[in-house]
């Protein structure tokens, strides 16, 4: 989730539990702590290293903990005294809880068992920026804060967020439903299956589907099912040419970090290959995108034409005249 929507849930939970002004200063704690592993983007280190760094062990249920350890004792130096230096942990560790589960419900991943593992969790349940949650946000708070509805008003502006992302929850479950019926129609072997949200559309799913050799791009509506054209494309993890890639480090991070990988030669140059992962990829299909989301996406084009061609988290491979690859360059 961005930063900015993480400090509204943090600043919004932490009313729900302390509405008065007297319990103002545990409440700042949990607005900071909510955007507080967010600093490690700040971290040395760039290309593909950041990927292994970032929503790394800031992110991590170890990492917070302790993070949470300095937090509460800098607060409390800082004027936070009335309540005690165990309440004002479990405030610090609410909020960075509340950062964890908002970047688990996003698709990048969350490494949340760092040191002790490199599983990267993700859900897949709401787009990395969502306005709507925004807006449910940001009217909650300041309802609470200009109007006599004051606790009554948080309260509630809480459970309708609650409400929203248990209804992602469920568009995705329904989602995986819809795509593996329809992969099982199509006689497509299943390797792996996401549903993912659609960029501004909480109602559209993109739903991705890996068999042996190709990888099935597949846009969905919670009304519908199945609504658009189907793209294929090939398996970077089968494909002869890029198998020595696999084996070096930059190969590896790449491996480890995307879900999706898929190759194609670009059109330009024959000797280049570009891997992508599927679920970085713009595609610019109208129904894979609700009304908020198409006139999002016109603005961009309007403004940069070239948006559709942008290649984020991407490897580009040079080949030689024998088909070996001499040269690997990360995108980002």
């Amino acid at each position: 989730m961005d930063t900015p929507t993480h400090g509204l849930i943090g600043r919004l939970a932490a009313r729900v539990i302390w509405p008065e002004k007297a319990q103002n200063g545990l409440v700042n704690v949990v607005t900071v702590c909510s955007v507080l592993p967010d600093l490690d983007v700040l971290l040395p280190g760039g290309g593909l290293e950041y990927l292994v760094s970032h929503r790394g062990v800031s992110h991590s249920f170890l990492g917070v903990g302790l993070m949470a350890l300095v937090v509460a004792w800098v607060a409390q130096k800082l004027g936070v005294r009335s309540t005690s230096f165990w309440q004002v942990y479990a405030a610090s560790l609410f909020g960075f809880l509340t950062h964890i589960f908002f970047d688990l419900v996003t698709t990048f991943g969350t490494l949340v068992f760092t040191p002790f593992s490199d599983y990267r969790m993700a859900w897949d349940t709401l787009f990395i920026i969502d306005p709507y949650l925004d807006l449910l946000l940001i009217g909650t708070l300041l309802v609470g804060w200009l109007t006599r509805l004051g606790k009554v008003g948080y309260r509630v502006g809480g459970g309708l967020v609650v409400g929203y992302v248990v209804v992602a929850f469920f568009i995705t479950g329904v989602g995986h439903l819809q795509l593996r019926h329809w992969a099982n129609s199509q006689d497509i072997e299943i390797l792996q299956t996401a549903v993912m949200p659609a960029p501004f559309s909480p109602l559209h799913r993109r739903g991705m589907v890996m068999s042996d050799n190709s990888v099935y791009w597949v846009p969905m509506t919670i009304w519908d099912g199945v609504n658009g054209d189907v793209q294929v494309f090939h398996s970077a993890l089968t494909d002869e040419r890029l198998k020595p890639l696999w084996d070096v480090r930059a190969g590896e991070i790449y491996r480890w970090f995307t879900r999706f990988p898929i190759v194609k030669v670009l059109d330009d140059q024959k000797n280049i290959l570009l891997v992508q992962d599927l679920q970085f990829m713009v595609i610019p299909d109208r129904l894979a995108l609700g009304w908020l989301g198409r006139w999002v996406l016109a603005l961009a084009l309007d403004h940069s034409p070239a948006v559709l061609e942008r290649r984020n988290f991407a490897l580009e491979i040079e080949l030689d005249d024998d088909g070996k690859i001499q040269k690997v360059t990360y995108l980002d």
